[in-house]
């Protein structure tokens, strides 16, 4: 079954002058400095959330008015811990908050770090397991979902991105007026927008402050084109380089895997190509050529971060899976007895992209049913 998990935003909504309130109620927590409220529709959908700042270790909360009946929860930044609270109904001011689940605990990058999913909960050892090392999860991919405006609670201007990393649903908070840093060659006019250049199905890569609580720079690094590729007319390069790759390294800092070539020794690599074969925890991507001599295999593991798009949909949908959710839609019938796979518009095509650590693939964003 699909995992699909729903992480909670740091900065969102800010309360504007003017705006009326419920009843206001306070709770009390010796051991935290700061807190978020979040409030949720029927829909699970957060659509408010404000910081508070304890005031000789109690929070006085302010709920608006026409948020008076969602579902809340505050969430304790300091023990990261949870609480619910009931429908109207203030929590007992004079009682500790008790936690009612654990929420993300991940740690605060550097300064060339991903931002930490702050923004809501995950497993106990911090990232998922593909992750050998806390270290192997920075920079992982975020698959974009949707883009918000907002203002935090300063009252800035900024933008509430829904996107998919390190296994999980979260929303991350941009600031309007950053710019993405680099871009691969076929859309390199990406290079220098905001976020809000940013479409459902990309991918990005993200990097954070010191102290985690700002995104600091935005690497687009891969677009879904809106023609098939395999039975298309337009030139991406042997190894589909220029849909993913600016000046031979993806995201200005990482190598590519080349068709033909003996893969690199480097940690950290990328490969996009069409889904030729799966067998077992092997993924075989072709290109153009169709060439099983020529193609590039990805080693997966069972616990491989997969997501998946499927762009024959009106709106691209969006799930994350498994590695028994890549396909192939290309018959055996279809490899002539040299090895190579005629592609033709009578198939429709799957493409996959991994990124690769130590030779095995973390994240796989796989786009489906091209040409259907």
């Amino acid at each position: 079954m699909k995992k699909k998990i729903l992480a909670l935003v740091l900065a969102a909504s800010a309360v504007m002058s003017g705006t009326a309130f419920a009843e206001p109620f306070s709770v009390v927590s010796a051991d935290d400095t700061k807190a978020i409220l979040m409030c949720y529709d029927d829909n699970g959908r957060l659509v408010y959330s404000s910081m508070y700042k304890a005031e000789d270790g109690e929070f006085n909360i302010n709920v608006p008015s026409q948020y008076d009946s969602t579902k809340k929860k505050i969430y304790f930044v300091d023990t990261e811990t949870f609480m619910d609270v009931k429908a109207n109904e203030a929590p007992d001011a004079s009682a500790t908050p008790k936690p009612t689940s654990k929420p993300s605990v991940t740690d605060k990058p550097d300064a060339s770090a991903t931002p930490k999913p702050t923004n809501g909960p995950s497993s106990p050892s911090k990232y998922p397991s593909v992750y050998e090392r806390e270290v192997d999860a920075i920079y992982a991919p975020a698959l974009v979902k949707d883009i918000e405006t907002r203002v935090n609670n300063d009252n800035e201007d900024m933008y509430a991105v829904t996107l998919m990393q390190h296994g999980e649903e979260k929303i991350i908070g941009i600031e309007a007026d950053l710019a993405i840093a680099t871009a691969p060659e076929e859309y390199s006019y990406m290079q220098g927008q905001t976020v809000a250049s940013l479409q459902k199905g990309d991918i990005i890569c993200l990097a954070a402050n010191p102290s985690g609580d700002t995104i600091k720079t935005v690497d687009f690094i891969f677009r879904p084109t809106e023609a098939d590729i395999a039975t298309g007319t337009a030139d991406y390069g042997t190894n589909f380089e220029k849909l993913f790759v600016s000046d031979s390294k993806v995201a200005g800092k990482w190598t590519f895997r080349k068709y033909g070539e003996k893969a690199s020794s480097d940690k950290y690599q990328y490969a996009f190509g069409i889904v030729g074969k799966k067998d077992g925890n092997t993924l075989t991507l072709i290109n153009k050529e169709g060439s099983e001599d020529k193609c590039v295999e990805v080693d997966m593991q069972k616990d491989t971060i997969v997501y998946t798009c499927d762009v024959s949909a009106k709106e691209y949908e969006l799930e994350i899976g498994t590695i028994a959710d890549i396909r192939t839609t290309i018959p055996k019938s279809a490899f002539s007895q040299t090895g190579a796979a005629e592609l033709t518009s009578d198939y429709s095509y799957n493409y996959a992209l991994a990124r690769i650590v130590n030779g095995t693939a973390t994240d796989i964003i796989v786009y489906n049913n091209y040409n259907s």
